[in-house]
């Protein structure tokens, strides 16, 4: 299943030396998609390969030409289902999400569907950080409860507002992320600035950091490697607001938001969802209005902590046993998720030079190749 690892500098390299190798890839990965099988869902990423190079043979005039990518079950694309992991809701879309037109029109190409939680129930065994991992695709778009861990892939999370949460199923898009991963930043930063769009108070890559922020006075190995890489002083904050919030985050309480256009459909029907599932449900549906309420006053008092602890640094470093940094779309941060664990956050806005000191963090993966897989000479894909 795992092939070499995909980069836009491999795959640019490749495609300016032979355009129509594209097809190559694109049956290549076909083809190890249509194995998975259970809740994956192919896209036609052949016939999108030769209508790209029929309507665009020019790979240099797209940012994104030719690049292959998968998307969460709950991203609207039309013709293909939609789903949040409940069965019974699943929909067949006739237009594309906002994210998903912005990314054809750079040329991308989608690989398929990959099984997405947005509930948080039940955590996707091989999503789109896994299909990035494997070779299957560039990069992945999906919602932040994938978990990254050991698979050598970033995890890019834009600043709350610059993707359109528009053709997105089973959300709340004030407290939900949308990640892109990626083998590497300058991956996960071209994606981003395609699907996206410029913020409010965007911060220039050149503009330097000066204080890194650590929870709890953090002295690990990996802290003050940062910090010295990075050439920052340290500043030790009060890591209770952060704690909080992103247990917070992980309280059934929000399910009512992100089940709202359905909650109808779950009270008439609860037969038609997973029997795993329903308990939660109706628990979290059955909750009083006033808790939701409750947690919403938290949650913004929560925010304005954070707000001023981040008056007193420029970035934070948030340690691997921490956690996933699950309050960042909440409180309206920006952060990328590194490969050997940890997670560097900045305040809205600071993505570009979020970005710029996250690569300089990364060893590259020495796996990368220009070939997607090796093809056996008894296919027919190598005498193309």
């Amino acid at each position: 299943m795992s092939a070499p690892l995909l980069t836009l500098g491999d795959l640019g390299a490749r495609f300016e030396r032979r355009p129509d190798s594209v097809l190559d890839l694109a049956d290549d990965i076909s083809a190890r998609f249509a194995t998975l099988g259970g809740a994956h869902v192919p896209a036609p990423l052949g016939a999108a390969a030769r209508e790209l190079l029929a309507r665009c043979p020019d790979p240099s005039a797209l940012p994104l030409w030719g690049v292959p990518y998968v998307v969460g079950a709950n991203i609207d694309v039309a013709g293909l289902p939609t789903s949040a992991g409940l069965p019974s809701l699943d929909f067949l879309p006739d237009f594309d999400a906002v994210l998903v037109e912005r990314l054809r029109a750079a040329g991308t190409l989608l690989v398929g569907k990959v099984p997405a939680d947005p509930l948080g129930l039940d955590g996707p065994s091989f999503g789109s950080a896994e299909a990035v991992a494997t070779g299957l695709a560039a990069f992945g778009i999906a919602c932040d409860r994938d978990d990254i861990a050991g698979r050598g892939v970033v995890e890019v999370r834009p600043t709350p507002g610059l993707i359109s949460p528009d053709g997105l199923f089973g959300i709340a898009p004030e407290l939900d992320n949308l990640v892109i991963h990626a083998v590497d930043v300058a991956c996960g930063t071209a994606v981003r600035k395609t699907a996206g769009w410029s913020g409010p108070k965007e911060v220039a890559a050149s503009a330097r950091f000066a204080r890194l922020g650590l929870l709890g006075d953090d002295r690990s190995s990996m802290a003050r490697d940062i910090a010295e890489r990075l050439g920052l002083t340290t500043v030790a904050l009060d890591e209770a607001p952060f704690a909080d919030a992103t247990a917070l985050m992980e309280d059934d309480i929000w399910l009512s938001l992100r089940l709202d256009d359905v909650a109808t459909a779950f009270v008439e029907r609860p037969d038609l969802f997973p029997p795993r599932c329903r308990r939660r449900l109706s628990m979290a549906l059955d909750r009083p209005a006033r808790q939701l309420v409750q947690a919403q006053s938290c949650l913004s008092a929560l925010r304005r902590r954070i707000e001023a602890a981040f008056s007193d640094v420029d970035l934070l470093f948030v340690p691997p046993p921490f956690g996933s940094a699950g309050f960042t779309r909440a409180c309206g941060l920006a952060a990328i998720v590194l490969p050997d664990g940890g997670a560097l956050v900045g305040a809205a806005g600071d993505d570009d030079r979020l970005a710029a000191a996250a690569a300089t963090l990364i060893v590259p993966n020495q796996t990368r190749s220009t070939r997607p897989i090796d093809i056996l000479a008894s296919s027919p894909l190598a005498h193309r």
